[in-house]
């Protein structure tokens, strides 16, 4: 059996020791979860990368596996989609079903690992915060595999404890299958499972054992087996995953602290909770005897497999792992390349509350939640390109007037399929659409589509159409709505700029 950390299994008393009311509330929980990961699931439009998700499902395999603009990532998403539907062109509620499936069943897995790690009160907890969280909701709603990798992170990292402790078989299969399809999910993955390896060899040469255990050895060489060939992938593309991430800043250390702030429920979590349980983790391996005041006050690190040391070790590997990435190689501090280390950040404030007193967990989680209220009650979706096709095909007088995308490749050479996939997903009917390519210098060649005396509209993702335009002689129009001026609308996360008719750029009537 996997020895429980010192908790209060036998101790609870009070209305959830009831093992029916303890279920009912569990229960409710993960239909929250359901209601809030599937309520409006295919209500947004589409936005860019989810484009590039469904256009790779489409492709032939080979062709899909050295597409550009998802060399990010590996294609376990684009499998799971291909194995859903054939359909060439599937519903937003269809594309973002795996992502939300994965979304609840990582609020049971943090159920599971809460529980391993502090008991049952904890195990509530942190699935009513992972239920919850905003981050959580958000990329459970986006046809994304970073839904996969929360999933993933949390279950291997149960599975990995259970299978060190105890090297039970059924441990053994499943923490290979986990983290496989984990790391088939994002390369981050290798992240919370270097964590997760560092945490063994702390413990094994703590311990009296003079050799690591067979088990978990065999369960890294065979998941890394079966990874070899994503690993190939990564390094055969490696300068076009480094190309992918170009947007992304260097980071600073307020952006880094913002970071940690996303993947939990903002500052008060951060340095009213996890900064000052890492001081004490530092004072501990110190050798400091460390306890907790009040009445259940006892040694916060005990025991030699402690599950408190491999939450500290997964969150440290995950969040300061991208770091240093950020450091030595390409800037990768954002807040989705940092989710593996959301579920630790949210677990190692509950376990220590659980060892000062049971109800502790239950009341940071209250807390939170109710503080995180308007996010999950108040959810608005900002227009897009549905929104954009739309209100083209209703104001485009396809007679006098036409659509212009600018396709800037000063951005990402060789990435132009990417910015057309809008018009694929969303089809326009009867607007006649053109594209602007730019010069390396950002601007219009000599020749482009600007020299058309029509009324344009141009889409603009990358590029400032302004600037465009003034190099080009050609002169914006406000759009009118509600007897408002508007230079520009916006869709998420493209740009609508009206150019007037050659006529009036004369000063003459069109």
């Amino acid at each position: 059996m996997v020895r429980m950390p010192e908790n209060t299994e036998s101790r609870d008393r009070g209305i959830l020791s009831s093992p029916i009311i303890y279920l009912t509330v569990l229960i409710l929980i993960v239909l929250l979860g359901v209601y809030l990961r599937f309520e409006g699931l295919g209500v947004r439009s589409l936005w860019r990368d989810e484009l590039c998700t469904w256009h790779v499902s489409r492709m032939g395999l080979w062709e899909s596996l050295r597409w550009g603009p998802e060399l990010t990532k590996p294609p376990l998403y684009q499998f799971a989609l291909r194995l859903l539907t054939p359909d060439p062109h599937p519903s937003e509620f269809l594309l973002r079903f795996p992502a939300a499936i994965c979304g609840v069943l990582t609020v049971l897995a943090g159920w599971w690992l809460g529980r391993l790690a502090g008991g049952r009160w904890v195990g509530l907890a942190l699935a009513g915060l992972l239920t919850f969280n905003g981050l959580q909701i958000d990329y459970s709603q986006e046809c994304r595999p970073y839904s996969m990798l929360v999933l993933g992170s949390t279950l291997s990292t149960t599975l990995w404890y259970r299978l060190v402790v105890d090297e039970r078989r059924v441990d053994f299969y499943a923490y290979i299958v986990t983290a496989v399809l984990t790391l088939h999910a994002h390369y981050l993955a290798a992240l919370t499972i270097f964590g997760q390896v560092l945490w063994w060899l702390v413990t094994w040469r703590g311990g009296r054992a003079k050799r690591p255990a067979l088990r978990p050895l065999l369960a890294l060489v065979a998941s890394g087996v079966f990874c070899i060939p994503i690993v190939l992938r990564y390094l055969y593309f490696r300068s076009s995953v480094f190309q992918g991430l170009d947007w992304i800043r260097p980071p600073t250390w307020l952006s880094t602290l913002d970071v940690m702030k996303q993947l939990t429920f903002g500052w008060p979590w951060v340095f009213g909770l996890f900064a000052p349980l890492v001081v004490l983790w530092i004072m501990s391996a110190f050798g400091m005897p460390l306890r907790l005041p009040g009445r259940r006050g006892g040694r916060i690190f005990a025991g030699r497999e402690d599950i408190l040391g491999l939450l500290l070790l997964c969150w440290l590997s995950a969040w300061f792992g991208l770091l240093v990435i950020s450091w030595v190689a390409h800037p990768a501090m954002v807040a989705r390349y940092g989710l593996p280390a959301a579920a630790p950040a949210l677990l190692i404030p509950l376990v220590i509350a659980c060892r000062w007193d049971r109800r502790g967990p239950l009341i940071i989680a209250v807390v939170f939640v109710i503080g995180a209220a308007p996010h999950w009650l108040i959810r608005e979706h900002a227009p897009g390109f549905r929104e954009l096709a739309a209100y083209l095909e209703k104001h485009v007088d396809p007679e006098s007037e036409a659509a212009v995308l600018i396709i800037d490749n000063t951005v990402y050479p060789g990435w132009e399929d990417s910015e057309r996939l809008g018009f694929q997903y969303y089809p326009m009917k009867g607007v006649p659409v053109e594209e602007l390519r730019l010069n390396p210098d950002g601007l219009a060649a000599e020749d482009s589509i600007l020299k058309d005396p029509r009324g344009l509209y141009l889409i603009a993702l990358w590029a400032d159409p302004f600037l465009i335009l003034e190099a080009a002689g050609r002169q914006a129009v406000p759009f009118q709505i509600d007897r408002l001026s508007y230079s520009r609308l916006l869709f998420a996360p493209y740009r609508l700029v009206r150019v007037a008719p050659l006529a009036l750029d004369r000063g003459t009537s069109p």
